[in-house]
């Protein structure tokens, strides 16, 4: 391959770190779309051009060599670096170009504070060529992302706080108890619920909660999990469990009479959701005009009594020092 790397080979090692970021040629068969054959004739001939061996597959498993590990993170590095080619030259045309890759949890777009259509829009205003991915998926899944660069950036409720990632406070999110029709403590009254009651049904938690320091006002033993909003609903809406849901999401089916709240004002709390970067390296001016956008676009929510509103610019968007597309083209 040395001392010229050409487009295929550049394509090759893009196979490469998505088969690595899968965990191995069997889940990278979807993503790619392609053959579990043709991955291996393609990964054969990336290792014959760079005459060394990247990997162990077989009956064992996938496994990076010391090599493989190496050619990886060189690979990432690269991708960075032609990524930021782009945005560079792009600029220079008064133009955003590159990707923008975006996670979030699930179920949020109903909530009041979360404005990230919002901030999506304003970016999309700009003259840009920028190819944008939305992905759902759990926090720690979204955490594992954004760390091995995968995701740029990522919004979430996230508990564990993982080294190598910077945390951003954005907005607030309400859980509520609830219960579904058919469950023994949905036709109680009010005065005729108590923490024993709620205690002793069965309770479904949130699989990636596990470990996790929450600020939940009642310890509930988990008898079912789920790792998916829409599966919690689902266990709440079979009268079989008590969950905790997002009120905001699940206030539909408590209006049509499917749920209902258990002690809502002793047993509501309340989830912080932040913004998630990787530290340490290098912020495209794809990456940070679109968190100048996230940030615009929250800067009127408030989070709970006694707690600052999240950074912002604090400038008009027409000032070019709270654009970072025109503070870059001044720079040049």
């Amino acid at each position: 391959m040395l001392p010229k790397l050409s487009d295929a080979e550049v394509k090759l090692l893009r196979l490469f770190a998505t088969i690595v970021e899968a965990g191995g040629f069997t889940a990278a068969q979807t993503q790619l779309n392609i053959s579990q054959s043709r991955i291996s004739s393609m990964m054969a001939d990336l290792e014959a051009r760079l005459g060394m061996r990247l990997c162990q597959r077989g009956r064992v498993g996938f496994r990076l060599t010391d090599k493989g590990r190496v050619v990886y993170e060189a690979s990432r590095r690269l991708f960075a670096g032609l990524e930021e080619f782009r945005a560079e030259v792009g600029a220079l045309r008064g133009r955003l170009v590159g990707e923008l890759s975006i996670g979030v949890v699930d179920n949020t777009i109903s909530n009041p504070d979360s404005h990230l259509a919002e901030a999506i829009s304003r970016f999309s205003a700009r003259p840009n060529d920028v190819e944008i991915s939305v992905h759902i998926a759990a926090p720690t899944e979204l955490e594992q992302a954004v760390l091995q660069g995968r995701m740029q950036v990522a919004i979430g409720a996230f508990h564990h706080h993982a080294a190598g990632l910077g945390y951003e406070r954005l907005f607030m999110e309400e859980q509520t108890l609830l219960c579904g029709r058919g469950h023994p403590l949905f036709a109680r009254g009010p005065d005729q619920i108590s923490r024993a009651d709620v205690t002793a049904a069965d309770y479904a938690d949130r699989g990636y909660m596990e470990g996790a320091k929450t600020r939940k006002p009642i310890e509930l033993a988990a008898k079912a999990t789920a790792y998916h909003m829409e599966a919690l609903a689902l266990l709440v809406l079979s009268g079989a469990y008590i969950a905790y849901l997002p009120t905001h999401y699940a206030q539909s089916w408590v209006e049509r009479g499917q749920m209902r709240p258990l002690m809502a004002r002793e047993l509501a709390y309340h989830s912080l959701f932040e913004l998630i970067t990787r530290r340490g390296t290098h912020r495209t001016l794809v990456l940070r005009t679109f968190l100048e956008d996230l940030r615009q676009a929250h800067r009127h929510v408030k989070l709970r009594p006694g707690r600052s509103a999240p950074p912002s610019a604090g400038t008009s968007k027409g000032d070019a020092t709270a654009d970072p597309l025109r503070r870059h083209a001044a720079a040049k």
